[in-house]
């Protein structure tokens, strides 16, 4: 069963490396990755050229400019194969050579549309954790960690793709289209549990853009009659949290946002 793993990028010299090593050591082998870059000036065309190049793996690489990134999520699964399908982003890695394999073992064993696990979240300024998923109501939260995502083509095919309407949000809004309810999954998953899968770099586009995500995430709520008066609450504490880290941050104070995020994720 061929697993496709789509990266963006774009002028990613600095980190890409470690991205595809950390795909090219694991040893389930039937993984095709495939590569959406708008158009980098440096010299990460060259670098994944260089590397799959010297191996027998599949890979394939579309440089083009995009529509940002949900666009370049769409075509990454508009040009891979694999029956599932996941997102690594050209800063992130697995852990571990066996990540796909027991990810894919799950797949195989089982009629299972989509499975997720812990991720290592890198952040050196507000602290480094664990995030296991917050398998929540989506009022609240995300119920998962999207780089850990595998999900099934099929359900892609059931649901559709990625809305280039959202900037920031665009997995929110395809989870909410996997759901009844916010409570109950039209679709079967499985949580892999035990050593995290996935280390993701802060800095991406939502954690860059906070309260714009949150308007988008409200948005999508109401859309789908989600944003229910216990998801506004949430939303607002969410907003509220996000000035008081701002707030903290500028006065030298990043040590209670580090203990916040302890107490948050250590469950």
């Amino acid at each position: 069963m061929i697993v496709s793993i789509i990266t963006l990028s774009f002028n990613s010299e600095n980190t890409i490396v470690k991205t595809i090593e950390s795909i090219l050591k694991q040893d389930y082998l039937d993984i095709e990755h495939v590569f959406i870059d708008n158009c980098s000036s440096d010299n990460t065309i060259n670098l994944i050229h260089n590397m799959y190049e010297s191996t027998n793996r599949k890979y394939k690489l579309i440089s083009e400019k995009d529509k940002g990134i949900s666009d370049g999520f769409n075509k990454g699964i508009l040009n891979s194969t694999g029956e599932v399908i996941v997102f690594l982003n050209s800063d992130d890695s697995y852990i571990g050579n066996d990540v796909i394999s027991r990810v894919m073992e799950i797949f195989e064993g089982n009629s299972v549309d989509f499975v997720h696990g812990d991720m290592i979240f890198e952040d050196k300024y507000f602290g480094t954790n664990i995030r296991k998923p917050l398998l929540c109501s989506l009022e609240y939260a995300l119920p998962y960690n999207h780089p850990t995502f595998f999900v099934r083509r099929r359900v892609y095919d059931e649901i559709g793709l990625f809305d280039l309407k959202y900037k920031f949000t665009m997995d929110y809004d395809l989870i909410c289209r996997m759901y009844k309810t916010p409570d109950q999954p039209k679709f079967k998953g499985v949580y892999l549990k035990g050593e995290p899968l996935v280390k993701m770099m802060a800095g991406g586009v939502s954690w860059k853009y906070e309260l714009r995500s949150i308007i988008e995430v409200e948005e999508i709520l109401e859309k789908y009659a989600f944003l229910t008066p216990k998801a506004k609450a949430f939303q607002r504490q969410r907003k509220f949290r996000i000035r008081l880290k701002s707030y903290l941050a500028r006065f030298g104070l990043s040590s209670f946002v580090k203990m916040w995020r302890r107490l948050k994720w250590d469950h």
